[in-house]
């Protein structure tokens, strides 16, 4: 089964179903050039993972681009019952940038930036849909590795809770931070600590940013956030989950679906499809966990505050980024002026998380409301940022300009002026 027209534009939250405009030309490959695991890295099995095959994709400019097929013991596992998917090891792929004559035995270790991928997307995105050579090459900051992995289509980010119909679950936190980090430090030139390593996302990826760096401070050091989902108590931010659960849930690719998805049962009948409120809050504990209760905006809604944003910074979880974070939103519908990164949103933007409770989904306008807010809760915490609103879309001609920019804040100067968009 595959996608229908019906389903695009619904998962801005998620990412890219929405995603149009493209900053630079797709990045220009030359011949694929396969190699055995064994023949290029020198431990490609561990960790619980399994490598498969390497195909190294050289760049014009002598930096390369190296995909590595794997299986791991993580993705996906048995859940609520037997799977009617066999075998669960599904091969899932990461794309490693290494700059130009990267050297496996330099003495001065490489560092790594690892960029997770939003809904829609796969570990290739920022290479087809952006040219992350030519952007990397504009920064002209970083000198490192970038890591692009498998995140799945509307995985979340997070280790599921609950199952999808067809009774397995993929356990992405424990994939990424357990399996793929020190898998990639023991096959690559990098240097195995947290201050060596950067974490930044799109959309849904922004969101798995938040989340994972929250999580594991230990393990990162540096964080950029674009366009990412804050809030999961905004019923916008429900309702998108919870149709991408309907729509891809666990799948990888798009030929995946059916089993992949997520749906509550009663006695082996489907609900009503009206039902929704119901099927809503079970999507949302299949991915986090039992939700909690909690009054916001003046309703009671659902809350999961060990994997919200929104609560997590009020915990004082982004402290260990203090100067080290960078946070950016578009739909400003106003800009006065291209601001510097350190102040807050001003007015004429039109910013207003209550006035999006009633909408059917999540746009960049929303995304940037919550921003603004999340925005002023680390600015009252006295955690050092750099914040830049602007115009701009849910697209790639936003997340190419905010790449460079968050590359040049965290591994060079900061700009003194957010990107123009």
């Amino acid at each position: 089964m595959r996608f229908t027209s019906a389903l695009a534009g619904l998962l801005i939250f998620a990412g890219t179903f929405a995603g149009t405009g493209v900053a630079q030309a797709a990045t220009t490959q030359s011949a694929t050039q396969s190699a055995g695991c064994a023949a290029v890295l020198p431990r490609p099995d561990g960790h619980g993972i399994t490598c498969v095959d390497v195909r190294r994709r050289p760049q014009s400019d002598g930096s390369e681009l190296r995909d590595v097929t794997m299986t791991s013991t993580a993705i996906f596992q048995a859940s609520g019952g037997t799977p009617v998917i066999d075998p669960l090891s599904r091969p899932i792929t990461v794309r490693v940038y290494l700059p130009k004559d990267y050297d496996p035995s330099r003495a001065t270790p490489y560092r790594a930036l690892y960029l997770l991928n939003g809904g829609g997307d796969n570990y290739d995105s920022w290479t087809t849909k952006a040219d992350l050579v030519s952007l990397v090459r504009t920064a002209g900051s970083f000198d490192g590795i970038v890591v692009m992995p498998t995140g799945g289509m509307t995985g979340w980010y997070a280790d599921w809770a609950g199952r999808t119909d067809g009774y397995f679950a993929p356990k992405w936190e424990t994939y990424h931070i357990d399996q793929l980090i020190p898998w990639i430090d023991a096959n690559f030139n990098t240097v195995a600590d947290r201050s060596g390593r950067g974490l930044a996302g799109l959309s849904m990826g922004g969101y798995g940013t938040l989340r994972y760096a929250a999580a594991h401070p230990d393990v990162f050091s540096v964080i950029g956030a674009f366009s990412p989902g804050i809030d999961l108590r905004a019923r916008p931010a429900q309702r998108t989950i919870s149709d991408s659960m309907w729509q891809s849930g666990a799948a990888i690719e798009l030929t995946d679906l059916g089993e992949f998805r997520v749906n509550k049962y009663d006695n082996g009948s489907p609900l009503p499809v009206l039902d929704q409120e119901v099927q809503r809050r079970y999507r949302l504990d299949t991915l986090f966990g039992p939700h909690t209760t909690t009054v916001f905006h003046g309703r009671t809604v659902d809350d999961w505050p060990a994997a919200n944003p929104a609560d997590l910074v009020t915990q004082g979880r982004y402290a260990p980024y203090d100067g080290r974070l960078a946070l950016y939103a578009g739909g400003c519908a106003s800009l006065p002026r291209v601001p510097d990164g350190t102040e807050p949103a001003p007015a004429a933007c039109g910013y207003d998380t209550r006035a999006s409770d009633d909408a059917a989904g999540v746009s960049e306008p929303i995304l940037g409301a919550y921003a603004s807010e999340f925005d002023a809760t680390l600015t009252g915490l006295g955690v050092g940022h750099r914040y830049c609103y602007s115009r701009g879309g849910h697209d790639w001609n936003a997340w190419s300009a905010y790449l460079v920019d968050f590359l040049r804040y965290a591994y060079g100067t900061a700009p003194a002026r957010c990107p123009a968009l």
